[in-house]
């Protein structure tokens, strides 16, 4: 507008000027054509104010994390002229601004006839965004005036973790290898070592008897196996923020909310029980069990939405676990936590440990660490989105 402005003022001291020096008829008809613009400009700019209705049509009301959602405004012209602008305030916001999209976007419209303006929006972290047109401003065809309306559209799009496809290598534990015995009249399965042994009793197959101890004690022995409960394979998820950057951890904390489900998922696909732990508020580490597909899809509504902690730990998490219960089992760590820091932190627990670990780091870039950590760098998870 100030452009237009002094493009207009440029205008009239030029006309001004030659009609001074010509002081003829032409140059002072073109003084006055000049002197009259604005006042036919403002003219027509009130009759199309009263002529264009603008309505919000509601954003959707779920989005996966940087996936983008498309809000639209619905432009109604009853007015003869032609393309006059008009400019929207766009609201998406959440408590840290976090949206990938301008403050404000330009439109022209037709004269009769309806338009329809798509705004695209792209939310690079999970949370609840209110969106909406804020205000829309009117300008005529000069630019040289500009009336504001403020529109009263708001709606919430909620930005949920993303379904990821990593093909994430999970090892197999002992209870992930299957061995099927009989016991107290129903077939349960059995994943892994030998817990140890006992005398055979109807419900038993023959499969699982230990024919040399038998024939030294004279009476069916039948090995035992450690039983695939949820207490005995874990998923722990790691919420602590490591780097400086709030939305860096943001985004580091949603991809390992992401990878958590997903490792979740693949888990309860192959019938495996397990408890997925995560940190709470509070300071506690929260325990979910998973042992139908029932319960891991309700499991997976609440955590998904599991806000990043604002400080702490891994280590903190790792205190309250019990790794005596994750004997012959399985514990998976998804984290943001550097891979230096994570060998330290886990050193402690892993002395005569009889579990299986594997380790998922979520990392800005690569860098080193051992053969029981897979590091997936940012680039790759978000699928090289612009910074």
């Amino acid at each position: 507008m100030i452009r237009s402005r002094l493009t207009y003022l440029a205008l009239l001291i030029a006309a001004f000027v030659f009609s001074q020096a010509l002081y003829d008829s032409i140059s002072l008809f073109t003084l006055a054509v000049v002197l009259l613009l604005p006042i036919v400009s403002l003219l027509c700019f009130l009759i199309s104010l009263m002529l264009v209705k603008v309505r919000a049509i509601p954003a959707p009301a779920r989005v996966d994390r940087m996936q983008t959602a498309v809000m639209k405004v619905q432009i109604d012209s009853k007015t003869p002229l032609m393309l006059p602008m008009m400019k929207f305030g766009i609201l998406a916001s959440n408590p840290t601004g976090d949206a990938s999209v301008k403050g404000y976007t330009v439109a022209h419209y037709r004269a009769f006839g309806k338009s329809i303006l798509e705004i695209p929006l792209r939310f690079n972290t999970r949370g609840v965004y209110e969106v909406g047109i804020d205000w829309v401003e009117f300008y005529d065809f000069m630019k040289l005036f500009c009336i504001r309306r403020k529109i009263a559209c708001r709606s919430n799009i909620t930005a949920y973790p993303r379904d990821l496809h990593l093909g994430l290598p999970l090892n197999p534990s002992p209870q992930e290898q299957e061995n099927t015995v009989t016991a107290g009249g129903r077939e349960t399965k059995n994943d892994g070592d030998l817990s140890g042994i006992r005398e055979f009793n109807e419900y038993d197959t023959l499969r699982n008897v230990h024919w040399k101890l038998s024939a030294r004690l004279s009476k069916m022995i039948v090995k035992t196996y450690w039983e695939n409960s949820c207490q005995n394979i874990m998923v722990l998820a790691d919420l602590f923020p490591y780097e400086e950057e709030q939305l860096l951890n943001r985004r580091l904390t949603d991809g390992v909310v992401e990878a958590v489900l997903e490792v979740s998922n693949l888990l309860a696909e192959q019938g495996v029980h397990i408890s997925l732990g995560y940190p709470t508020n509070d300071g506690l580490l929260q325990m979910q069990s998973i042992t139908t597909i029932e319960e891991q899809i309700a499991v997976a509504d609440a955590f998904a939405m599991v806000p990043m902690m604002k400080r702490g730990s891994l280590e903190q998490s790792l205190s309250e676990v019990d790794f005596s219960s994750l004997q012959g089992g399985a514990l998976y760590i998804v984290t943001s936590m550097p891979a230096e820091e994570l060998t330290k932190a886990l050193r402690p627990y892993l002395l005569g440990a009889t579990f299986n670990l594997q380790c998922f780091l979520l990392r800005p870039q690569q860098e080193p660490c051992n053969q029981q950590m897979k590091l997936i760098t940012l680039e790759e998870l978000e699928g090289g989105v612009e910074e």
